[in-house]
């Protein structure tokens, strides 16, 4: 029994120097230098590296539109008849660190109005569209579906492979939410960054000064009671104070550098992988332009 647990207690001896050998070898990467602050005034202000990447509004519109001619087409083959759906660039701001403007807040609290009447857009075209029927459902996705003929992964798949986007998960270069996952990663790395940290607990103990109890600027952004359809006065009030002591302390300023020196090593990182993603983007958005003006 004794022999088992010496047995024991070497393995586990061995074990722990191995881990204690790759936890050396893995070390966390420092951080990253930053540029000069940047100046932060109006949303249009907070840009950032990988921007670059996103397909543009206009351009997505038209990959969905003929992406909806080439699952049309296909559906006819098989005697199902899809209306279009409206295809509009959207132009919506995504608020990655919140409020910057004290004009804005001062209308509208938390609130975006171009977001919401977006929201609610979509929300009634979806309510007004026709439930379709099992059977179409299934020849458009190519799940159970009983007609002969029907191609892999249905009309969809076969709308995805003439445009060149991609059909699996694992593939990235060509999928705007690669690109998407890049920025979420450097949101995460840049709110552990010491610095952006350092610059949060100035603004919370403004806030505080200011008569209002919030650990980081993501707490009033999140309250419930905010960011509807009519800013109350304690809305304002609140989202005012919050523009205020970002200014007083640079906030918006160290975020968006913090933010964006991660971003530029994430495109280092991923260079490869980019510039693979930016070719297929853009060999879709020509052929989807063929395919509108009937060329295709």
């Amino acid at each position: 029994m004794a022999s088992n647990h010496l047995k024991a207690l070497v393995i586990g001896t061995g074990l722990f120097a191995i881990a204690a050998c790759s936890a050396q070898l893995e070390q966390p990467r420092p951080e990253p230098p930053l540029g000069a602050l940047p100046v932060i005034n109006v949303d249009a202000d907070v840009t950032f590296p990988l921007d670059g990447y996103l397909i543009s509004p206009e351009s997505r519109a038209a990959v969905r539109k003929s992406q909806d001619l080439l699952v049309q087409k296909c559906l006819r083959r098989f005697g199902f008849e899809m209306e279009l759906p409206e295809r509009e660039p959207e132009h919506v701001r995504s608020r990655v660190i919140g409020v910057v403007d004290d004009a804005e807040v001062s209308k509208h609290g938390y609130s975006d109005p171009e977001t919401l009447a977006s929201v609610r857009k979509a929300e009634e075209l979806r309510k007004q569209q026709k439930p379709w029927p099992q059977d179409m459902v299934a020849v458009l996705d190519g799940k159970g579906a009983k007609k002969e003929g029907v191609p892999s992964g249905g009309c969809m798949g076969e709308s995805q492979r003439v445009l060149g986007i991609s059909v699996k998960s694992q593939e990235k270069a060509g999928d705007e939410n690669f690109v998407i996952g890049l920025s979420r990663d450097s949101t995460t790395f840049a709110e552990a960054d010491s610095r952006l940290k350092d610059a949060w607990g100035k603004w919370s103990a403004c806030m505080k000064q200011a008569g209002y109890d919030y650990a980081d600027p993501w707490g009033p952004n999140s309250e419930k009671k905010f960011g509807g359809d009519d800013a109350s006065p304690e809305e304002i009030a609140t989202a005012r104070a919050d523009v205020a002591c970002r200014k007083k302390h640079d906030v918006n300023a160290i975020w968006v550098a913090v933010r964006t020196a991660y971003q530029h090593r994430l495109i280092v990182d991923n260079a490869e992988l980019l510039t693979k993603h930016q070719t297929r983007v853009d060999e879709q958005v020509r052929k989807a332009k063929e395919i509108l003006s009937g060329k295709n």
